[in-house]
């Protein structure tokens, strides 16, 4: 038997969006007088909750807290080839400083603490203990205002009245009872479709199942919430066939476990070749396509960073490798490729080709330093250093999966729009399960306008409520 609850608004979500969205709209409708019942709704159980953002270190894209990194705008805008949607991004410099003035407000600080980049174009800002600091502080306001959170409850439908307007929510609680939720409003903020073997098959392609999440919290992304808005109408946008990838160790058991120290080295396949400029730019600007052209494009998903005992003098190495994992030693190259089971007749020729091919030049760790290896496919443009003092070194990298880049559109308050650039009455979304990136993405931009985006599809729900009360009052 199926059981009736109401609420005037209920959010999808627990993560950054999600806990923005609740707790803004809970202070707008204090602001003004109105008495909403608000709820999130969460998959995963308390210990759990907050799907990506609860491990994320929640890099920002800003050069102060009130202000964004130069160029914010045109380097989303070009990153994405001109599909991204210019008037969102216009919105969200807009409003980031304001939104994380708001954020530290409620107890998150905020610094410039040491990141995994030993060399960045941007700069990145993050909340003081990363995004798990950001869903305690705000859900914690949130609940002090009323908001309920009910746990272990997967949200598989979603209704709407006679006009279109949003009307109902299912939801599956643990054991499969359905409960029926009658609200007003909808805010979905439940992230991606990492988590969903169908949905990585459909929409990125033949193994993507093979592709790890870059955390536990992502396995809890499974993409109905995005289902069900396509269902009633939404429009599609962001790329469907691609998503934010980073290089990490393979054997590490921890979150985000990025291997970005292979600049100052080499990358070589499972055959001993290398296929990449690993020095082609900082980074930041450079991992994500890295990761893809490992996961696409080299034998078993797989690749090989080859170094030697001057990765130990670059200062701040350590940042740059966020596995636990002890790297893979061998006294020589040929016992370094047996232990990676890497043909080491091939290693053996493609580190001596590539020290013949390093140029003169100083080296410098912290900016491009012009360093080179010329007269080689691929050459290297930067931070070209010889490996030639033992032991050698290696770590294993794959890609992994931060999070994927198709979604549902929204208007710059948040409300999800239909097929015809109609807002379908009701309905909100935020975070990542919104699309916006296509090609290239802006890095420490994701975490930001969740925030953004969270924070005014609160405040506008509660508007929406409002109107409707005082249209049937």
């Amino acid at each position: 038997m199926t059981r009736e609850v109401d609420y005037d608004i209920a959010i999808v979500g627990c993560g950054a969006a999600g806990t923005a969205a609740a707790l803004a709209a809970a202070e707008k409708a204090k602001e003004q007088n109105e008495n909403l019942k608000i709820a999130i709704l969460e998959r995963a159980d308390f210990d759990n909750r907050g799907g990506n953002t609860r491990w994320t270190a929640g890099y920002m894209r800003m050069k102060s807290i009130d202000e964004p990194a130069d160029n914010f705008v045109e380097d989303m805008m070009a990153f994405s080839d001109n599909y991204g949607d210019r008037a969102y991004i216009e919105t969200l410099h807009a409003n980031a400083g304001s939104t994380l003035r708001w954020v530290q407000s409620k107890g998150v600080d905020f610094d410039f603490l040491p990141t995994m980049f030993l060399t960045s174009s941007k700069p990145r800002l993050l909340p003081v203990g990363g995004g798990r600091a950001i869903i305690d502080n705000l859900s914690l306001r949130a609940r002090a205002l009323g908001v309920e959170i009910i746990y272990e409850a997967t949200v598989w439908d979603l209704t709407l009245n006679d006009s279109g307007a949003v009307n109902g929510l299912k939801i599956r609680i643990k054991g499969g009872e359905t409960i029926t939720l009658n609200v007003n409003a909808v805010i979905l903020a439940s992230g991606g479709f990492q988590g969903s073997h169908e949905m990585m098959a459909q929409y990125i392609g033949r193994d993507a199942h093979k592709i790890p999440t870059v955390c536990e919290g992502g396995l809890y992304n499974k993409g109905e919430s995005i289902r069900m808005a396509l269902r009633i109408g939404a429009k599609g946008a962001g790329q469907w066939d691609a998503f934010h990838a980073e290089t990490v160790d393979p054997r590490s058991k921890r979150e985000e476990a990025g291997v970005m120290l292979y600049p100052y080295a080499i990358l070589v396949d499972q055959n001993g070749k290398r296929f990449v400029d690993e020095g082609i730019t900082t980074i930041d600007e450079q991992y994500e396509a890295v990761a893809r052209k490992i996961f696409y494009e080299c034998p078993n998903h797989i690749a090989y960073m080859i170094t030697d005992q001057k990765m130990f003098d670059i200062p701040n190495y350590e940042e740059a490798l966020q596995t636990e994992q002890p790297a893979i030693e061998g006294k020589t190259i040929e016992e370094l490729a047996s232990k990676l089971q890497i043909p080491a007749e091939n290693l053996v020729k493609t580190v001596e080709e590539f020290n013949k091919a390093v140029q003169p030049g100083e080296f410098l760790w912290n900016k491009k330093d012009g360093k080179q290896a010329i007269g080689i496919e691929p050459q290297k443009s930067n931070w070209a250093i010889t490996i030639d003092k033992g032991p050698y070194v290696a770590y294993p990298i794959v890609c992994c999966n931060v999070f994927t880049n198709g979604g549902i559109a929204t208007d710059p308050q948040g409300r999800v729009i239909s097929n015809d650039n109609d807002q379908i009455p009701g309905l909100y979304a935020a975070g990542e399960m919104t699309g916006l990136y296509y090609g290239k993405y802006p890095g420490a931009t994701s975490v930001l306008r969740s925030l953004v985006f969270g924070k005014r599809a609160g405040e506008d729900a509660v508007e929406y409520v409002a109107a409707l009360e005082k249209t049937f009052s």
